[in-house]
């Protein structure tokens, strides 16, 4: 057995895949091993694995037979784990520092009630400013955390390389629903076990870049529908029907109007029932007014999570 099980899947990946295993082996926590499942690579990836397999012990890798795709490989991955903890480093992301393993093992280790431990988003390859919605390091309610995120309707824990979990929270896998929403769904998944952990600091990068997987599943429209699922399955669980705010329930009855119309009107009249005509309207006035201060602190001050909820707090 080992403390962290990091797990990088690839495809097509050479262009990053060196600087994203240097930082891994540059890391200070050495109880780890480093899994490399290869998806039928076309480039020089699987001549990179080889020679980095050659170096370091702790790298297991292999190549699938067949190009699985990205869920079956990020759940292959996850099988072969025999960590306490996952740390998925997805090819074209890396560490931004040495002690990003040992700072978040910490942080599950102090706090058993913890399923999940990020950090501060931390974006390579675009001018945009990533959206922080925590201000301070500490141990958050994960079920709070869920109802947070639908608030806003944005993934505010991060991309895979900037987190680590519990295997044995993690034993259903990833659901192979979900593409865009591979990750976000697997920590709502998480949450509801358990805390979130937050370390206000930027210890990893996820790099933004149009041969992504995701953004080109995207961009075929196979995602389309990902968000209209994910609400139809977490919106039927009784206890996200108890917590859900006024807010929250206005930002997705808005948001599926919006992104598809009839077809989600039962969901639609569902929520509706918990949010009254009233109430809709005094939120779309809230909601039409900060829309344009938020995107421009978000843009050009980086703060708009934190203005976003002085705006929206609820009396």
């Amino acid at each position: 057995m080992v403390k962290i099980s990091v797990l990088i899947p690839t495809y097509n990946s050479e262009r990053h895949l060196k600087e994203c295993l240097d930082s891994v082996l540059q890391q200070d926590f050495a109880d780890m091993e480093i899994l490399i499942s290869d998806d039928g690579s076309t480039d020089s990836t699987p001549q990179v694995i080889q020679a980095y397999a050659a170096r370091d012990p702790r790298i297991r890798c292999w190549r699938n037979p067949a190009n699985l795709g990205l869920v079956a490989n990020h759940n292959l991955c996850l099988r072969q784990a025999r960590g306490d903890y996952v740390k998925f480093v997805h090819a074209d992301d890396k560490l931004l520092s040495a002690a990003a393993l040992s700072k978040m093992a910490a942080a599950l280790d102090a706090y058993p009630s913890a399923m999940l431990a990020g950090c501060r988003q931390h974006l390579t390859g675009t001018a945009a400013r990533p959206v922080c919605f925590f201000n301070r390091t500490g141990i958050y309610a994960g079920r709070e955390v869920i109802v947070a995120c639908l608030e806003n309707n944005v993934n505010l824990l991060g991309q895979p390389t900037l987190t680590l979990f519990r295997r044995s929270a993690a034993r259903r896998g990833f659901d192979a629903r979900f593409v865009g929403h591979l990750d976000y769904e697997m920590w709502c998944h998480l949450l509801e076990q358990g805390d979130f952990y937050y370390l206000a600091e930027p210890l990893a990068t996820w790099r933004v870049h149009a041969a992504q997987q995701t953004a080109r599943a995207q961009k075929s429209g196979q995602t389309r529908h990902e968000h209209l699922a994910f609400l139809e399955t977490y919106y039927a669980k009784p206890w996200l029907r108890k917590a859900a705010t006024r807010r929250m329930l206005f930002a997705q009855v808005y948001q599926l109007r919006k992104k598809y119309g009839g077809q989600a009107q039962p969901l639609i009249a569902a929520m509706r029932q918990q949010l009254s005509n009233g109430e809709f309207v005094w939120l779309w006035t809230k909601y039409k007014v900060a829309r344009p201060f938020q995107k421009l602190c978000r843009h050009w001050l980086g703060v708009g999570g934190l203005v976003c909820q002085l705006i929206w707090s609820e009396a």
